[in-house]
């Protein structure tokens, strides 16, 4: 470094244009020259640089000139403004006025491009509101705590981990009413012969079942005749018919509809008198009052055995209230004077089969169920 004052020799042109291109360009740049010369202690305190500066730097007046490179004169105009800095800004003025590289720079700020820097939406700005919000936001990168890092890939993953909590919630009990509905077709009769078990019948006269037509069966024990059975002075013929019924509460009639006789008749349902016939009475028996054979059919009814008359009665007397689902027994007792017969007739009928849907109505649990669901 050489002393302030070396420099251009002859006042050179070249020498000068550097000169004030620089002043020009610290002039530009904002250096505040004029406000520096307008300051005492400025200049006093550049003065005092500039002379400790010049103790440590060689002595250019004792240097060979030929060994320093570009030297041309040791009393360039330059050195004047070491005593008179002030004059140096005007002369920048004055030399920019014509030197086409200061031209460049003034013409340069008039006819560069405008440009308009909105503050809501210039990412710059954006940015920098982003950092002010949050400002560790970069701190990493600033301090270059992150410059070291560099991607690896990992061969092997990391271990599995096994978390566990546990939930307490408190036990409730809640009810519903699940409902069944049951729809079945409409109730009719007539589908079969009163329950009567098909060939489930066993008698010690002759049985029969025959359909009467519209749903109704005739069951008929005995032999509808005349006299054939010799009674003398007075006789007694028990006969009992058993069957099955499948389903008593489906048995829709079970009549006792015709009893035909000669002379006297009693019938019962499993051991429940049902008729006594011709006269009504609760017990048909032969007695021997004095000294004939009576036939009792009451406590103080007596009659004689022979009546000399075949009967046929019409009945309708329901024998449901004695049927039971199962075996059944029907006995008949028929009391013969001189010839006589016996046999009845029961009329029979039994509901049809009804088909029956059962729905379940949930509706009042559907609240319930599906909190159940996961």
């Amino acid at each position: 470094m050489m002393r302030f004052g070396t420099g251009c020799r002859g006042g050179s042109p070249s020498c000068w244009m550097r000169v004030v291109f620089w002043s020009v360009l610290l002039t530009c740049a904002g250096w505040p020259l004029s406000s520096a010369a307008a300051d005492p202690e400025a200049i006093e305190a550049g003065k005092a640089y500039g002379a400790q500066a010049n103790d440590t730097l060689p002595d250019a007046a004792a240097m060979d000139p030929g060994t320093v490179p570009g030297f041309e004169t040791s009393t360039p105009p330059e050195a004047d403004y070491y005593d008179n800095p002030a004059a140096m800004e005007d002369a920048a003025i004055q030399e920019a006025g014509r030197n086409d590289a200061a031209q460049a720079v003034t013409e340069g700020f008039a006819g560069r491009p405008q440009f308009i820097i909105d503050r809501d939406t210039d990412p710059m700005l954006r940015r920098q509101r982003g950092i002010e919000a949050d400002p560790a936001s970069i701190t990493g990168a600033l301090g270059g705590e992150y410059s070291g890092c560099e991607t690896v890939t990992v061969e092997t993953p990391r271990p599995g981990t096994t978390e566990i909590c546990q939930e307490n919630r408190a036990l409730e009990t809640r009810s519903c009413t699940r409902r069944l509905v049951v729809a079945c077709d409409p109730e009719r009769d007539g589908c079969d012969p009163g329950g009567i078990v098909p060939g489930s019948w066993s008698g010690d006269m002759r049985v029969s079942l025959t359909a009467a037509g519209g749903g109704n069966f005739i069951l008929q024990f005995g032999v509808r005749g005349d006299n054939y059975w010799n009674g003398g002075a007075g006789r007694v013929f028990d006969r009992t018919l058993t069957l099955e019924i499948s389903d008593a509460d489906l048995v829709s009639r079970f009549a006792l509809t015709r009893a035909s006789f000669d002379d006297w008749i009693l019938v019962k349902v499993n051991g429940q008198t049902v008729y006594v016939g011709p006269y009504g009475g609760d017990r048909l028996e032969l007695v021997r009052r004095w000294r004939f054979l009576r036939v009792r059919y009451c406590d103080n009814c007596y009659g004689s055995p022979e009546l000399s008359t075949s009967w046929n009665r019409r009945l309708n007397i329901d024998l449901r209230p004695w049927l039971r689902t199962g075996t059944n027994t029907i006995f008949m007792r028929t009391i013969v004077g001189g010839g006589g017969e016996g046999a009845i007739q029961i009329t029979t009928r039994q509901k049809c089969p009804r088909e029956c849907r059962d729905t379940w109505d949930e509706s009042q649990c559907a609240a319930l169920q599906a909190r159940t669901q996961p």
